[in-house]
Parts: structure tokens; C-alpha cells; sequence
């Protein structure tokens, strides 16, 4: 069974939290850069085949993530392609299947509650993106307590480009998914509109109803004693490390 997408319409289960269902620019982000858009787009007919946008190779598959090299860009209102262009998938929304839920030991977590398939879009991680000077003091801020910053490095070329996410005040559904030493969902920047990434989980491998979805806190980090927090880990997985990981900055 396929799992459409739906409108963001997820709330926080704590009135402390304020809800975003995309990222807005937090400390250290040039806000004109931040909201700057895509000015082009592609001149594909009604749908995408050999699109600009994918630079000749596909995006998406039926729905699910296809495995490629280089940036991820959907389609975007300057193309002249519609609504039911197979780039656009992301900017369609989270999966409307998602539930919070209480785990024991770890918090809240989040769970489906239909299948989902793999190479499927599940949600978003939104929040806070800040710059790395203010990554490293939240960090020590709170080093004895519950991270949620997320740091992510893509490799374009020799380039790396850093992006770091704080839900922890403001945030959307992707904040209640817990860390697995051996998770079912991966990281993935894709870009939609604008040249800022979203942070998007894919899953790795498909997901049974009532799994609860997870990631791993250090996708694409080199995983080494200078990268492991004295945080126990109880994701329970036979490939625990026991600790959970620390993305360094």
C-alpha cells in the first residue's frame, strides 16, 4: 500500500515548543541569502523526463528516492512543468501516517502507522538553521543535556557545505525521531525553491506499521572515540556502540 503525502498539519504535544513545518534562519544566517530562490527553472512539457532540474539523471523513482551523485533539486515554480512532476515530492509534504509517541527510556519517538516503503520521503527534520559558532555554543550549553542540533556536511566537489539544524524551541515532526545505531530512515539534503537544503528522511529499508522511525544521529560522520558522547544509547539494536554519537564542530 502507498502512502500519499499530506499538508504539514503536525503539532507539537507540549505548548513550550512552537511549531514551523519548514526551517527559518536562526543566528549567524544572512537572511537575504537564506531566502534567496532559484531563478530558473526547467522547460519540460506538462511532466519531467531528461529535466534540468536533476540534471538529466531522475530524482525520484515512483515516488521513492533514487540513488544518484551530486545535489538533489526539485522542480520549482519557475519550471513549466505542473503539480504532478515526478521531481516534486518533498514540497508535497510529510507522510500523513506519522504518530508521537512515548518510548521507554528515550522520550518521545515517532512511529507509522501504515507501511512505508523504501526510498520513500517520510518527513522533514525543520527547525533553527544556524551557523557553526552558534552550533558549538548550544552544544556546550547543553552538554550535559538533550541535544537536538544537527549538523550535516555535504561534499560538492571539494566544497563542504555545513548545514546546522536546532529544533529544540522551534521545530516540526522530524524533532521526535530518535537515534538507531541501525536505522531504518537515512539523511538526505534536497533542495526546493531555494538554495538552503532542507534535512529529509528517506527510508533506508521498508517500514512495517507500527515501527517507530529512526535515524542515525551521525549520518556520514566517521564514527571514532572523538566522536562519542557519554550518552548511553538505548536504541537496542545488535549493532549498539552503546553511546550515542557526537557530531563534533
Amino acid at each position: 500500500m502507498d502512502v500519499k503525502n499530506c499538508v504539514d498539519e503536525y503539532y507539537h504535544p507540549t505548548m513550550d515548543l512552537i511549531y514551523t513545518e519548514n526551517n527559518i534562519p536562526g543566528p549567524g544566517i544572512d537572511f537575504i541569502e537564506f531566502e534567496s530562490e532559484f531563478i530558473n527553472g526547467c522547460s519540460c512539457e506538462t511532466l519531467c523526463l531528461n529535466c534540468s532540474c536533476a540534471f538529466g539523471n531522475k530524482n525520484y523513482k515512483n515516488g521513492c528516492i533514487e540513488e544518484k551523485i551530486g545535489p538533489i533539486i526539485e522542480c520549482n515554480s519557475h519550471c513549466h512543468c505542473n503539480e504532478n512532476c515526478g521531481n516534486r515530492l518533498v514540497q508535497k509534504g510529510p507522510l500523513n501516517c506519522l504518530n508521537i509517541i512515548k518510548t521507554e527510556g528515550r522520550g518521545f519517538g515517532l512511529s507509522t502507522s501504515e507501511f512505508i516503503k523504501k526510498g520513500q520521503f517520510v518527513c522533514e527534520y525543520a527547525g533553527e538553521v544556524i551557523d557553526i559558532e552558534e552550533a558549538k555554543k548550544r552544544f556546550e550549553r547543553n552538554e550535559k543535556g538533550v541535544n537536538y542540533v544537527l549538523i550535516v556536511n555535504e561534499h560538492i566537489g571539494e566544497k563542504i557545505i555545513k548545514t546546522c539544524i536546532d529544533p529544540s524551541l522551534i521545530g516540526n515532526i522530524g524533532r521526535y525521531c530518535n537515534h538507531s545505531c541501525e536505522s531504518n530512515c537515512r539523511l538526505v539534503p534536497v533542495r526546493v525553491e531555494k538554495a538552503s537544503p532542507r534535512i529529509c528522511l528517506f527510508a533506508r529499508r521498508n517500514i512495517e506499521s507500527g515501527e517507530e522511525i529512526t535515524f542515525n544521529y551521525a549520518e556520514g560522520v566517521d564514527i571514532s572515540v572523538h566522536n562519542i558522547s557519554e550518552t548511553p544509547c538505548l536504541c537496542g539494536s545488535s549493532n549498539c556502540l552503546r553511546y550515542l554519537p557526537h557530531n563534533s564542530v
